[in-house]
């Protein structure tokens, strides 16, 4: 026999709570929304930002270039912890771009969410919502759960920007947001890898995995195409107190831009954090450099000035600072990226199995996830 599907509707009761329409192998239930407030966002650097989920505060509005400021806006890197016991779960969101997808990149990850689930210390995946329209989406993320309490953690797009969150759970379910973490976070600075791209989905971001494998926070501070090492960008992270900060910058900056601007960027920092450790991470060796030449000894010479400026520092008496080679980052096969840059899930497993080792061995030994 064939099912036709059944689409999903939404018939509000009251503020909080709706009828959903079931699917072919569910009953009718009754989902009352939780709103997601700026208390419970995880991976905010700064809590006075213009919207909810924003990245830099607003009062850097004016001192940044529009093109940072605009990308600040998208929710990178930002996530939700809630504990609930609920047979199923729903999101609805609302983005503020009509722009769902990029060539290179999917719906999924641009401009959806997806769900962790804590099983004894380890995140797995539960599901993910793909948007469909601009602005406003809601989709089941997982259907059949058994009501157990767990802990879950919800991942918001990756460059796209949010405007309202709400998390859906059966009347009967509790739902309990967890606020956000006090614990000190990892910093990742840099360009559109950091930011995200070319991810199918928010949780395999290389920061959002990194979080998960360390069991810190992670602050996104990726700029597509803007990881330029402005002065102006290095006085706002020197305002945080991360464990670690990670600078990776190199892809969005010429071998003579290294030079110039990484040593007053790294300096900006370490002026206001005295001790913490800054890891500085070489250019990837993209795939394709074996057959382009020009490019190929431009990130030879990028890494080579990167390099220079590490040893400057340590020969300083910066004892604070480490160098991540690129040659642990992305492998050799040619299968870790979408184009000639950008890397797929596989590329950002290799990122996070090179900087992992060396992120660990920066952490406080009394470092704690919350």
């Amino acid at each position: 026999m064939i099912l036709v599907p059944l689409c999903v509707l939404l018939l509000a009761v009251a503020p909080a709570v709706a009828a959903a329409q079931p699917t072919a192998d569910e009953s009718p239930v009754t989902l009352r929304w939780h709103r997601v407030t700026p208390a419970v966002v995880e991976g905010k650097g700064w809590t006075d930002t213009e919207g909810d989920f924003d990245r830099f505060p607003a009062r850097a509005k004016d001192d940044l270039r529009k093109p940072v400021w605009d990308l600040s806006q998208h929710s990178a890197g930002l996530s939700v912890q809630f504990v609930s016991d609920a047979t199923r779960i729903r999101v609805r969101w609302t983005v503020t771009q009509d722009r769902l997808a990029l060539p290179h990149m999917p719906t999924t990850g641009v401009s959806g969410l997806d769900l962790y689930a804590n099983e004894r210390g380890a995140w797995y995946f539960v599901g993910g919502a793909r948007p469909t329209e601009s602005p406003t989406n809601d989709a089941d993320v997982i259907v059949g759960l058994s009501p157990t309490p767990r802990e879950f953690r919800l991942y918001l797009p990756l460059y796209n920007g949010v405007s309202r969150l709400e998390v859906g759970v059966p009347e009967e379910a509790t739902l309990r947001f967890v606020p956000s973490s006090k614990a000190r976070p990892v910093v990742v600075y840099g360009t559109s890898i950091t930011q995200g791209c070319c991810a199918s989905r928010p949780g395999m971001s290389y920061t959002a995995m990194l979080g998960r494998r360390l069991d810190v926070p992670v602050i996104n501070l990726g700029f597509s195409g803007n990881g330029k090492a402005e002065p102006e960008v290095a006085r706002l992270l020197a305002e945080l107190d991360p464990a670690i900060y990670v600078l990776d910058a190199l892809p969005n900056l010429t071998p003579q831009q290294v030079d110039e601007r990484m040593p007053a960027f790294i300096a900006t920092i370490r002026a206001a954090r005295p001790r913490t450790p800054i890891v500085l991470v070489e250019h990837l060796l993209y795939p394709n450099l074996r057959f382009r030449k020009e490019k190929a000894a431009d990130v030879a010479t990028a890494n080579a000035s990167l390099r220079r400026i590490y040893e400057t520092r340590r020969q300083a008496g910066d004892r604070h600072i480490t160098l991540v080679p690129s040659a642990t980052l992305l492998g050799t096969d040619g299968d870790g990226t979408v184009d000639d840059s950008h890397p797929t899930e596989l590329g950002f497993a290799r990122m996070v199995d090179g900087l992992e080792p060396h992120l660990r061995r920066l952490l406080p030994k009394t470092q704690t996830s919350r």
